[in-house]
């Protein structure tokens, strides 16, 4: 599956929520018990073949372990990764991600994205003439303005998800006419591309009360190859059905039923895949579901790489625990890393190393390993929690009559964070630090528990690193951090953060990430476990669909073979 945005699942979800959770490995669906074979940075794997091969019409029944809370995947209580692939559906993608991370113009929308000037930084949009709202009105330079204006953080009564990259914008200038505009950045910002993944129209943008809560229910102008059918918060569904007003290559779909699975990748989605009830599910790093879905007769495997992680993330606000910086790298250093990732992936991938970098990702461009003096040795730790004042009282540590308890919150019924989280306690005993499991429910993880830093500690996957947007909301501290849940970072990093943002030359800007990244470990922000090794089960009828890499989502070519 294609990358979002969004870091949430419990997965990962990020993402994470099914639709990040189906990056894989892949491979036939036999019976054997190998590991998943590796898949090669930059490339898909989508079983691609000609629209003339496929049936006109059926239905694709997609997984995810979110109902949305929100239609308007801009505004601030949309963070689950489930949202875009239900809302990219319906609505515009003016810039589109191919395979190899590089980003072009979706000619259904746009002529052509350019490059003008780079001092002053200018990109020029020409906009197809033909693309249209689904109540007939024109998609012209007024909704990308309007889009900037409601998300580039300046008017606060716009709630929005993050305004990372949309906040360099100076100015919107209308072109030769209405299909032509200029994006001026002030300061440059080094992934202009990123900008309008997706767009919504102006009649929302242009007011905060339609931006926060008029989409809430469900969308009420759309502009894809699909228009919304149905949402049924009670069975938990979406339909997107085709839009016979479309004006780009016809759907071969007729319909798309987008339903909750609370455990994606666990045992229920594989029954139900099995069942017919699904026609693919993510696995993960779910050894059990990967065997279970060997046996499911008609049904593959497809696998990409992308850099999406498992980590450990800390709360250093309020009254936490481990809001002390010293306290959480001694943590860190009890915590063995290796034998987690080797308990949780080296089954389907044997060679699995542990992380040493939070931002850039083994396997992608820039990556070193900054992990130098935070790595697993359990007698260091012991002796800072000594220094620190967390004497060994009985088999826990105490500091002024008060024990040493870590409060680990993890998201019931997801494989990765209950093994994950067993696995911390144990480590975490043996140099005489309590960790009691608190297992919420899954519903609503995010919005009750993370983002409100209601833990002191929790697990999930930060499905989308290795770019500037990822870097700066999770990492940058005040206006602009705004998945940064457990407040921890400092000037510095937003200084580094900044300069990245201005760095065009992509070199130099991996070297300004790694940078970022020394002082993320030195924080103590968060522990990076290991790449997920995503896995999708899928019907080996279907078609131009399954593991898109780093790719958007072609809907327009998803179908069932003849």
């Amino acid at each position: 599956m294609s990358r979002v945005p969004r870091r949430l699942a419990m997965v990962a979800a990020p993402i994470t929520a099914a639709l990040m959770l189906l990056t894989a490995c892949g491979g036939s669906g036999t019976n054997s018990n190998a590991p998943a074979p590796k898949a090669a940075l930059g490339q898909n794997d989508i079983n691609p073949q000609d629209v003339a091969n496929l049936k006109d019409g059926g239905e694709l029944k997609y997984p995810v372990q979110d109902y949305p809370v929100q239609f308007n995947e801009l505004q601030g209580d949309a963070t689950s990764g489930d949202i875009p692939p239900i809302t990219r559906s319906m609505m515009p993608t003016p810039s589109i991600e191919k395979a190899d991370g590089t980003f072009t113009a979706n000619k259904d929308y746009v002529d052509s994205i350019e490059l003008k000037s780079k001092d002053p930084q200018q990109v020029v949009y020409k906009l197809n003439h033909k693309a249209k709202w689904s109540d007939g009105t024109p998609i012209t330079w007024a909704d990308y303005k309007s889009q900037w204006q409601a998300v580039s953080g300046k008017d606060k009564a716009f709630v929005v998800l993050s305004s990372s990259g949309y906040s360099a914008v100076s100015d919107i200038t209308k072109g030769a006419d209405d299909y032509e505009f200029t994006i001026n950045f002030q300061p440059k910002y080094a992934e202009w591309f990123r900008l309008f993944q997706v767009l919504y129209p102006k009649s929302m943008t242009s007011n905060p009360d339609e931006f926060n809560k008029g989409w809430a229910e469900k969308p009420k102008v759309t502009g894809g190859p699909f228009k919304f059918g149905q949402a049924d918060p009670t069975a938990k569904t979406v339909i997107v059905v085709r839009d016979d007003n479309w004006w780009g290559d016809r759907p071969k779909l007729d319909r798309i039923i987008f339903r909750n699975i609370s455990t994606t990748g666990g045992a229920a989605s594989m029954d139900a895949l099995a069942s017919g009830e699904l026609d693919f599910s993510g696995i993960a790093g779910n050894l059990d579901a990967y065997k279970k879905a060997q046996t499911i007769p008609g049904v593959v495997f497809r696998k990409a790489t992308l850099p999406n992680m498992r980590w450990v993330l800390f709360n250093g606000s309020g009254d936490s625990v481990v809001k002390d910086p010293e306290l959480r790298k001694a943590i860190i250093r009890g915590i063995d890393v290796a034998s987690i990732t080797k308990a949780e992936v080296s089954q389907l991938i044997p060679d699995a190393k542990p992380l040493g970098n939070h931002i850039i990702l083994d396997g992608f461009p820039g990556y070193q390993d900054n992990s130098a003096g935070y790595t697993y040795d359990a007698e260091a730790a012991k002796k800072k929690l000594d220094e620190l004042g967390w004497k060994l009282d009985g088999q826990f540590r105490k500091k002024d009559g008060k024990q040493l308890t870590v409060r680990d919150v993890v998201p019931a019924g997801n494989k990765a964070s209950d093994e994950e989280a067993k696995l911390v306690q144990n480590q975490l005993a043996a140099i005489g630090v309590e960790v009691k499991i608190d297992e919420v429910s899954n519903d609503g993880f995010f919005d009750k528990q993370v983002i409100p830093g209601n833990f002191d500690i929790t697990h999930f996957a930060n499905m989308d690193v290795t770019n500037l947007d990822t870097t700066t909301v999770d990492y940058k501290l005040g206006d602009g951090g705004d998945q940064n849940y457990g407040k921890v970072g400092n000037d510095k990093i937003n200084a580094l953060i900044a300069q990245a943002s201005e760095e065009l030359d992509d070199a130099k800007r991996m070297e300004l990430f790694n940078q970022i990244d020394k002082q993320v470990w030195d924080l103590g922000h968060s522990l990076p476990l290991y790449r997920r090794p995503s896995i999708v089960a899928i019907k080996d009828k279907l078609a131009n669909f399954g593991n898109e890499g780093l790719a958007a989502t072609d809907y327009t070519k998803i179908g069932w073979l003849k």
